[in-house]
């Protein structure tokens, strides 16, 4: 999650800033809107489908936490909702006063801070802890440098995937709980090593299925978890037992029927109304009224 929203924050600096650096406001809050009702729109849906389907969900959902998804968003659709607040929080004109190393200060600072706090509303937690990264993003985008890793770096990261696999081999989970500040250190490590794996292997950077799957990343995020959820219960069933060939399978299907669907919405017209909804009513409106 910590490289998803890095990559968040390149493409949002990408997208909604000038060539000055300036926050182009009017088109951010636009894009906030529509996050917003794709958030709603499939908060809504999953949470009925799993209040439905309770008996084969990994998490209970109640109707109560439906009503509350304003508040307080249902797993996985948290990220939409902290996507929400880091577009508002950094195109507003206080962090534009503010240079890049003091931000940077700030949201490490934030980052650590969450670890001891536990507020289950409004995503006040992710969005302290991700902010950093987020931002880490926009500033690789502002500099459009390649991200030099020292050696002592390097080696840092190497003693963090060790102790990742001792922590898991051994299942002492709560090693990282006693110790808040490694896990950031190593989602930092993790996030850096693959960002400048990806700049430096062309068969990676330059990968045409990694840039086609990334066209419908958005779709594909919003819908596996449908099909996650259903089939990790429905696998077993039918005999498909196998770890790897489990996931293999299910990682497959909640790849590809997401893309299948949104091909499918585009081509009978719904496809804003779904994933671009408010967009989608403007324009809508604006040729109601040109007719």
């Amino acid at each position: 999650m910590p490289l998803f929203m890095m990559i968040s924050g390149f493409v949002y600096y990408t997208a909604y800033f000038n060539q000055n650096g300036q926050p182009q406001r009017k088109r951010i809050y636009r894009q906030a809107l529509n996050l917003a009702g794709i958030y709603l729109i499939f908060s809504f849906g999953f949470g009925v489908f799993k209040v439905a389907c309770g008996n084969f969900s990994n998490s209970d959902v109640s109707m109560t936490d439906i009503l509350m998804i304003w508040a307080k968003p249902i797993n996985p659709y948290w990220y939409l909702y902290t996507l929400i607040g880091l577009y508002m929080i950094f195109s507003s004109s206080i962090t534009e006063s503010i240079n890049t190393r003091a931000i940077l200060s700030i949201t490490i600072c934030l980052a650590l801070i969450s670890s001891f706090i536990h507020f289950e509303y409004f995503q006040l937690t992710s969005i302290m802890y991700y902010g950093f990264f987020f931002f880490f993003g926009m500033a690789k985008r502002r500099t459009c440098s390649n991200i030099k890793l020292p050696y002592i770096i390097l080696f840092v990261n190497s003693v963090l995937l060790i102790a990742i696999f001792w922590t898991k081999a051994f299942n002492e989970e709560r090693f990282f709980n006693r110790i808040p500040i490694l896990g950031f250190l190593i989602a930092i490590g993790l996030v850096l090593g693959i960002w400048v794996l990806f700049e430096n292997v062309s068969c990676l950077s330059n990968n045409l299925v990694l840039r086609f799957f990334g066209r419908y990343s958005l779709e594909i995020y919003v819908i596996h978890c449908v099909f996650t959820a259903g089939f990790r219960t429905i696998f077993p069933s039918i005999g498909i037992r196998g770890l790897y060939l489990s996931i293999l399978l299910n990682f497959a299907i909640s790849t590809i029927t997401p893309i299948i669907f949104s091909v499918f919405c585009k081509k009978i017209g719904i496809h804003g109304l779904l994933f671009k909804p408010v967009t989608y009513l403007i324009e809508l409106k604006q040729n109601k009224m040109n007719d």
